[in-house]
């Protein structure tokens, strides 16, 4: 009688367990979306800049020594923003991708309770593993980005000296 219980208790464990794997990678998604939205209010505040600039060149207003070195300032930084952007965008898309996974890998576990074949049994660990895989090229993607933010402060940094 106890049988059914413990192997109910047992799917449910197993059902479950890439929900690690789910709100590991949710932490991941929230950091990065963060940054990414802090990137493009960035990009946002730099274009309105360089839109200052341009309407005072538009109007032949000569712009000063500081203020043509703060507009190639301004180019570098939003050249590098925007791969940083990129790299976002990338690190976003394949931690998404692999919550997707890890939520197939649990409903497969779920059918593989109720149906079993060769195929449904090796289904839930392959799917549960590239979803690993895309978290992996999520975090390099992620670490790209902190090379690059490093870089566009040390552009912001030589610009004010």
């Amino acid at each position: 009688m106890s049988e059914p219980i413990i192997s109910g208790i047992e799917a449910i464990q197993a059902i479950l367990a890439p929900a690690l794997g789910i709100s590991a990678t949710a932490l991941l998604l929230l950091n990065m979306h963060n940054r990414f939205s802090i990137t493009i209010n960035r990009i946002r505040l730099l274009n309105e800049e360089r839109r200052r600039y341009h309407i005072k060149i538009s109007r032949n207003e000569e712009p000063g020594a500081y203020e043509q070195f703060r507009y190639s300032s301004i180019s570098s930084q939003l050249k590098m923003l925007n791969e940083r952007c990129r790299e976002l965008r990338n690190a976003i898309l394949y931690i998404i991708g692999s919550i997707f996974l890890f939520v197939i890998s649990s409903l497969l576990i779920g059918v593989n309770i109720f149906i079993s074949t060769e195929i449904l049994r090796t289904a839930p660990i392959l799917v549960f593993s590239v979803g690993m895989i895309m978290v992996l090229i999520g975090i390099v993607y992620s670490a790209m980005d902190v090379v690059n933010s490093y870089r566009v402060t040390e552009i912001e940094v030589k610009g004010e000296i």
